[in-house]
């Protein structure tokens, strides 16, 4: 048997990561998904009926929180600050109301008595928008930069229909709200 006995040159060795690399980038994902969480649910920790609202209105100051109630239609006014649109309203829900300013589009199904969810902080002063005088009327308005539509996803013939409606006109009863024409 003939072979070539020469000895060969050693093989490279390959280089291994080092081990603590796989560690850092594990926790750096781990870091980051707690950080989205914790962001989600904050978003999610404050929010209010319009009547917690007002009645927490001093401990809430100017943090932006959620807020929710149903728009009163005599006082829907559109217009424009500068080339931004704008609706001023009043909302409503279990028995107060809240001016509210809300910049930019309104939500697609936006309208009277249909509750939204408005995102935005109090401003301790009136709203100025032409046109709209407020139910509320207390010196403060709500200054809404995000609206959305609450509705369900369940199906109500006529009769379920008129026995819903006067449950939640129990809730929302704003008792000597007069719109002026």
């Amino acid at each position: 048997m003939t072979g070539e006995m020469t000895p060969r040159a050693p093989r490279p060795l390959r280089a291994r990561p080092a081990p603590w690399i796989g560690a850092v980038i594990a926790l750096a994902l781990a870091a980051a998904v707690v950080v989205l969480v914790l962001n989600l649910l904050a978003d999610s920790l404050y929010f209010y009926n319009a009547d917690e609202a007002v009645e927490q209105r001093e401990e809430i100051g100017s943090k932006r929180f959620t807020l929710q109630g149903a728009p009163i239609g005599c006082s829907i006014v559109e217009g424009f600050n500068g080339d931004e649109p704008v609706v001023a309203f009043s909302l409503s829900f279990g028995g107060a109301a809240i001016d509210v300013v809300h910049h930019g589009d309104p939500a697609e199904l936006f309208q009277p008595d249909v509750p939204v969810v408005l995102d935005g902080a109090w401003v301790a002063e009136a709203p100025l928008v032409e046109g709209f005088g407020g139910i509320a009327n207390d010196g403060w308005h709500f200054s809404s930069d995000r609206m959305r539509v609450k509705h369900d996803n369940d199906y109500i013939n006529d009769e379920e229909y008129d026995e819903r409606s006067t449950l939640a006109d129990d809730g929302a009863d704003l008792t000597g709200v007069v719109c002026e024409a």
